[in-house]
């Protein structure tokens, strides 16, 4: 596999693979949410709104796992009336059920196990969808399918441990990575928002696609050493663009900064993909197989960057750039009142998360509605405003750069994390829900 550290240095960095075009203008316009195409994409709206009002608070990753449980459901459902990509879990065949009722079961189905005391709230948007649809034995068999289905995946899936991830995360325990308890090691940032540690035990997780959390670990090359040159230079480069006081960083890149450090990337992309699915009028079947596909690579692109994170264990800006003068670089030089942009993630550097998130969705996004397809994207952070893209690379080289900016990530942990997020992807495409061959 390719090493993107091996690369020619015009094709890493700011001038070269990475580099960032800022010819788009950031504009207050309407939000972009409300755009309704089918079932699937109602669906999908309806399951992020049921993981903020459950007391289950299942977090960002297994909610995001949690849509992607419901759109294989639905994906399933459908396969059993028409079959035309490979089953997820279950194969049946019910060629008369009706196809809307079917996608609705599986998706209330789903949503009501994973969030039982929604329940009540569930079945309004259930019956209400099932409005359109017509009694007769058709839509009868659907019910019955797509709950089933439902269950059966439910059930399968039920211990893959992906609740290990939990927002308090469990008490740390320094000195076992590859640092041990030397320079470059990670420990919790002053300011991050609480000293535990976020989903120590992803080891034990079962992705949804990939064979284990670290099948691709790797294609990594790993953080840079400490006494090199480009440390120091991406070091200096977030001491000087991430930080909360930065009067280098413009208020463009203070804008990219926080649009690719919403919480939840599985909402950004969700809604990109919603958008796209209704103005192209795509049916059932194609919806809920982009939507099944989407969300699987980026949960496992989280799996697949966790793992790599308690691998290397390795040190946030906050702490390597307050600690840089025990770096032994004599081109570093410590800040030790250094603080970023938005507050420290509680959880080891390398790789970008969010990048990592970025370039899988990138993979999926570009293989359902092409690779120079337009579109525009919101952020939590950035409310009343859209960003307008031409391409998915084109949000995916400024997700990199969006990270940095932020003070979260080194440039290179970023390029890194995204490389393997564009893995997973492709490994998703080529293993799951692939066309039937008759």
């Amino acid at each position: 596999m390719k090493n993107i550290r091996a690369l020619p240095k015009a094709a890493r960095g700011r001038r070269g693979l990475y580099a960032l075009r800022y010819c788009l203008p950031f504009g207050s316009v309407f939000l972009i949410g409300a755009v309704a195409a089918n079932e699937v994409t109602d669906w999908q709206v309806i399951a992020e709104q049921t993981a903020k009002e459950s007391a289950v608070k299942p977090g960002i990753t297994n909610s995001g796992r949690n849509a992607a449980l419901m759109h294989l459901a639905m994906h399933d459902a459908l396969n059993a009336i028409n079959r035309r990509y490979d089953s997820y879990l279950v194969h049946r065949s019910t060629p008369n059920a009706d196809p809307q009722a079917a996608a609705v079961a599986a998706a209330h189905g789903v949503a009501v196990r994973l969030y039982p005391d929604q329940a009540q709230a569930l079945k309004m948007s259930y019956e209400k969808m099932l409005t359109g649809v017509p009694d007769s034995a058709n839509k009868k068999a659907a019910l019955v399918l797509g709950d089933e289905i439902a269950a059966e995946i439910v059930t399968r899936r039920a211990d893959d441990h992906f609740d290990y991830n939990k927002p308090a995360g469990d008490p740390f325990v320094g000195g076992n990575g590859p640092y041990g308890s030397r320079p470059g090691a990670w420990f919790p940032a002053p300011d991050s928002p609480h000293q535990n540690a976020i989903w120590t035990r992803v080891g034990q997780v079962v992705p949804l696609a990939l064979t284990s959390p670290s099948q691709f670990r790797s294609v990594l090359p790993g953080p840079l050493k400490l006494g090199s040159g480009d440390w120091a230079r991406e070091l200096e480069e977030v001491k000087m663009l991430g930080g909360k006081t930065s009067t280098a960083r413009t208020p463009e890149q203070t804008d990219i900064g926080k649009m690719w450090s919403d919480p939840s990337l599985f909402r950004v992309f969700n809604e990109i993909a919603r958008n796209l699915i209704a103005d192209r009028k795509d049916d059932l079947w194609t919806s809920a197989r982009t939507l099944a596909l989407l969300n699987t690579a980026i949960a496992d692109s989280y799996v697949a960057v966790f793992d790599a994170k308690y691998h290397y264990q390795f040190w946030r800006p906050t702490m390597a750039i307050r600690g840089a003068d025990t770096d032994a670089n004599e081109k570093t030089t410590a800040d030790p009142s250094w603080l970023p942009m938005l507050n420290t993630p509680p959880f080891p550097e390398y790789p970008s998360g969010h990048s990592g998130a970025c370039g899988s969705a990138q993979v999926v996004l570009e293989s359902a509605f092409g690779r120079n397809t337009p579109f525009i994207a919101t952020s939590a952070l950035l409310p009343g405003s859209t960003r307008k893209y031409n391409s998915f690379d084109e949000a995916s080289r400024e997700c990199i750069e969006g990270r940095m900016f932020a003070g979260a990530h080194f440039r290179f942990s970023d390029e890194d994390a995204n490389y393997l997020g564009q893995h997973v992807g492709r490994y998703v495409l080529r293993t799951t829900l692939v066309p039937y061959s008759h």
